[in-house]
């Protein structure tokens, strides 16, 4: 399994030991077989308490992948490599943020568009549901339902975008929990010439716009092109839009 899939798993497990005195009803597993999906959706549940998926539907007709042969860490290897680690991140910050919320849970639902890998080998890109199955009596989430569709025929984008619905959260803050460590990379300065390079502006272009000297504006792309790995315009714009950089 890729690194950012082990981290993953490793988080939680240790988000586990926290819910490990709780024991999930696996009896409202017999509601979801009774649920119609299409080939191009499949469901699956995790139980927080064991770090298990506890069901899954549809993976076959879908992606290609018996059900009976799917877990956590063989869905966590379908997820694209350069999508996975911000995946886990947007994950981590959701889960964080429910257990510091009890009792204002059952409603929170989280949107993520990735790539995931079909047994064809094929990448296309899907948008993953996730909402509350289960709540303790604490009101922690226990268990989560997470519902995939293919998203290709809208969006084949390299980008992972998401959307949190939660009572009580502060956008901002939970953006900035899940993009800090891309955004802490750059300066404002290096900020402020990124967003000009987005609109397409020259380097002398960019000098003038902000009244430094192009030498600077040099100077400036040579540290943002050595810091994000990147060998041009385009993968810069590719690595920023990817980081929640711009």
């Amino acid at each position: 399994m890729q690194e950012e899939g082990l981290k993953i798993l490793e988080f939680l497990d240790e988000f586990a030991k926290k819910y490990k005195h709780i024991e999930f009803r696996d009896d409202y597993l017999e509601t979801l077989q009774a649920l119609n999906l299409s080939q191009t959706e499949c469901i699956y549940v995790i139980d927080f308490s064991k770090n298990k998926m506890t069901f899954a539907n549809g993976f076959e007709s879908f992606v290609g992948y018996k059900d009976e042969k799917m877990s956590l860490g063989n869905y966590l290897e379908k997820i694209h490599p350069d999508d996975i680690d911000l995946v886990g991140r947007i994950g981590a910050a959701t889960m964080e943020h429910t257990h510091s919320n009890p009792n204002n849970n059952k409603d929170n639902v989280l949107y993520i568009s990735f790539r995931i890998r079909k047994s064809n080998n094929e990448y296309i890109k899907v948008l993953s549901q996730s909402s509350v199955f289960e709540i303790g009596q604490e009101g922690q989430m226990i268990s989560s339902l997470v519902k995939v569709s293919d998203l290709s025929f809208i969006e084949d984008g390299e980008v992972v975008r998401y959307k949190f619905v939660a009572e009580n959260l502060d956008q901002e803050a939970f953006k900035y929990k899940i993009y800090h460590s891309s955004k802490d990379l750059f300066t404002n300065r290096e900020l402020d010439i990124i967003k000009e390079i987005a609109k397409g502006k020259s380097s002398q272009d960019i000098a003038e716009s902000l009244e430094i000297s192009k030498h600077t504006v040099a100077t400036h792309r040579k540290k943002i092109m050595k810091k994000s790995g990147c060998h041009s315009a385009e993968e810069l714009l590719k690595f920023c839009k990817r980081n929640g950089v711009l």
